[in-house]
């Protein structure tokens, strides 16, 4: 018996006795009035005692959650970030075939979380992952089973998420507006969009979409038992109850993927406040409206320049946090192929790969002299 099912029962315990003696009546309560004056200084001792350690308790498991909250929090401030890299000549991805983020949602260690950015203005624009030092391994090892040709590099002094001395920075977090819906795109691939903007944004102001993602453990279990109650509902109507029965088979269905905890973070720097502040909002916008009407994502949050978020910690936090399903996130956050460069021209590329000479052309390992021979 856990110390929750201990809790409860002590305090249905004190309960039933309280009422027990709120329904004796004048001649009970006179026959056991010298065994209350005997005995309550005890159970009020006990009971007391009972409440502290329920405090103490409740009190040490919040300052374990903490502790562990800022462990990984720091581990993923002090983490490593890498420039992913596609070669000119590849493919345009089909976004409905991706399965990066299935993967990674089994790879996910409980609370830890790692984003995908892309960031950049009108000079460059680029695609990075940024994790703590033990998670980037696993991170960077499903990208490349996803796609075999990309390259890595380390990201050297200018992380995207660096802010020089003086600037200042806007942020904009947005998200869908229900959990039990799907979300659905409106374009055929809605990060060129994203890329787009960002190589609209004049330099030196810069931008930076962080897709900051950890382990979703609740939430098909929420949606089954929305599910279950919404069939198990009596309705007379049958037009009611065709119209329950296609809401649970929504939630069925969509309850059948896995699913991450997500925040999106859109933030600009730049010398300018106004300036940040106007490319932040319309870059969120952008992303907002790469969306369909019947789960919208809109803007869930916003920060003034004067109140600026160390956005090299990736901090995850509750408000702004949502659901979103493997095929979902991915809308957001894969990797492009060639022809992303049609939308961000100055998009950091790969090196293109040298391939083996031809058989015939070879030169034999013990070879000296090559011979040739002219024909009359």
């Amino acid at each position: 018996m856990d110390k929750k099912t201990v809790s409860l029962v002590i305090i249905a315990l004190i309960l039933f006795g309280v009422s027990m003696l709120a329904n004796l009546g004048p001649r009970q309560r006179s026959k056991i009035k010298p065994y209350l004056n005997r005995e309550a200084p005890i159970a009020i001792s006990i009971v007391g005692a009972l409440v502290i350690l329920a405090g103490v308790s409740v009190v040490r498991k919040q300052h374990t959650l903490r502790q562990q909250r800022q462990a990984i929090n720091q581990a993923v401030a002090d983490g490593v970030t890498w420039l992913l890299l596609r070669p000119k000549e590849a493919r345009p991805v089909e976004v409905d075939k991706v399965s990066l983020w299935k993967r990674l949602a089994y790879a996910q260690p409980t609370n830890e979380h790692f984003s995908f950015e892309a960031y950049g203005n009108s000079d460059k624009q680029g695609l990075a992952v940024h994790a703590s030092q033990t998670k980037a391994r696993a991170v960077l090892r499903e990208f490349f089973q996803e796609w075999p040709d990309m390259q890595r590099r380390p990201v050297g002094e200018n992380p995207p998420t660096l802010m020089p001395e003086g600037w200042n920075v806007y942020w904009v977090e947005v998200g869908p507006s229900s959990t039990d819906r799907p979300i659905t795109s409106s374009s055929r691939d809605p990060l060129l969009g994203v890329l787009s903007e960002i190589a609209d944004v004049p330099a030196p102001t810069r931008t930076l979409v962080q897709v900051i993602t950890r382990s979703d453990t609740t939430t098909r279990r929420q949606l089954g038992t929305k599910s279950a109650a919404i069939r198990t509902a009596d309705v007379k109507d049958a037009g009611v109850r065709y119209q329950r029965t296609k809401e649970a088979k929504i939630l069925e269905e969509r309850g059948a993927r896995l699913f991450l905890q997500v925040v999106i973070r859109v933030s600009a720097f730049s010398p300018y406040p106004e300036r940040a502040r106007g490319a932040a909002i319309a870059l969120a916008n952008t992303i907002c409206n790469q969306f369909g009407p019947d789960n919208p994502v809109i803007v869930l949050a916003q920060a003034d320049p004067r109140n600026s978020l160390n956005l090299a910690a990736r901090s995850i936090k509750c408000k702004s946090i949502r659901s979103w399903a493997d095929d979902e996130i991915v809308f957001l956050a894969h990797l492009p192929g060639g022809d992303a460069l049609r939308f961000a021209p100055l998009l950091a590329t790969g090196s293109a790969k040298s391939l083996p000479a031809k058989p015939d052309l070879r030169i034999p390992k013990k070879a000296w002299v090559a011979r040739y021979e002219l024909q009359p």
